[in-house]
C-alpha cells in the first residue's frame, strides 16, 4: 500500500504530472465549465418525408405513366410525372372530375404548404386536400390555385397534422410547349409539403 501511495505522489512531482489524472480533472471542468446547448434553443422541425405517391382512382390511360411517380419527389427538378398530353382541360374527357395523387407522408406531421414545381405550363385547377388515411372520403380541403409560374406554393391557413396529402388536379394546365399536338398535361417536377 506505502509503494502504491508512493508511485502516486512520486508522478506528481515529475513535471507534466499523471496524463491521466489531468485528462479526468480537464474533462471534469469542460462538464461543469459551460452550459448545456440543448437549454439554450428547441430543435427545429425538418419538414415532413414524403414515403410515396400514388395515382387515386382507377383510370387506363394514366396507368402506364405510374412508375414516373417517384420523379415527383426525387429532389430532381429535370425529372418529373407525366408525359400525357390532351386536347381539352378535362384529361381530354377521361376524366371529368380530375385526377388526384396521394401523397403518404412518412408519419403524421404538421403541414403548413404545399409546393408544387412543373415544367411550362399554366392555367389548370389544383386543390390539396389533408386527411389522416388514404382516401377523399373524410378529407379536409386546405387549398385551391392554378399555375401562373413554375413553382405553386400553397400556405395552409393555419397548420393541420396530417398523414396524407391529396392534390387533386381537376383541369390540366395549358403546356408552353407540348411534345404532341394536344395542348394540356402537367410535367410535375416537384411536390414539396412544408
Amino acid at each position: 500500500m506505502g509503494l502504491i501511495l508512493a508511485v502516486t505522489n512520486l508522478g506528481n512531482l515529475i513535471p507534466g504530472g499523471s496524463p491521466a489524472a489531468k485528462q479526468s480533472s480537464t474533462a471534469s471542468q469542460t462538464v461543469t465549465g459551460q452550459p448545456s446547448s440543448s437549454a439554450s434553443a428547441p430543435p427545429v422541425a425538418a419538414p415532413p418525408a414524403i414515403d410515396g405517391v400514388t395515382r387515386m382512382g382507377d383510370f387506363e390511360f394514366a396507368a402506364t405513366y405510374d412508375k414516373d411517380l417517384v420523379k415527383a419527389y426525387d429532389g430532381n427538378a429535370a425529372s418529373y410525372w407525366s408525359d400525357m398530353e390532351f386536347a381539352t382541360a378535362d384529361w381530354g374527357g377521361l376524366a371529368p372530375d380530375g385526377v388526384s395523387l396521394l401523397v403518404k407522408l412518412k408519419a403524421p406531421s404538421q403541414v403548413t404548404s404545399v409546393t408544387l414545381s412543373q415544367l411550362g405550363a399554366s392555367g389548370g385547377n389544383i386543390n390539396v386536400y389533408t386527411n389522416d388515411r388514404p382516401a377523399m372520403d373524410g378529407a379536409k380541403l386546405v387549398g385551391t390555385n392554378s399555375f401562373t409560374s413554375p413553382e405553386l406554393t400553397m400556405p395552409l391557413s393555419s397548420p393541420v397534422t396530417a398523414q396524407y396529402v391529396i392534390i387533386s388536379i381537376k383541369s390540366l394546365p395549358k403546356l408552353t410547349a407540348p411534345k404532341t399536338r394536344y395542348g394540356f398535361g402537367l410535367r410535375l417536377a416537384e411536390i414539396k409539403v412544408q
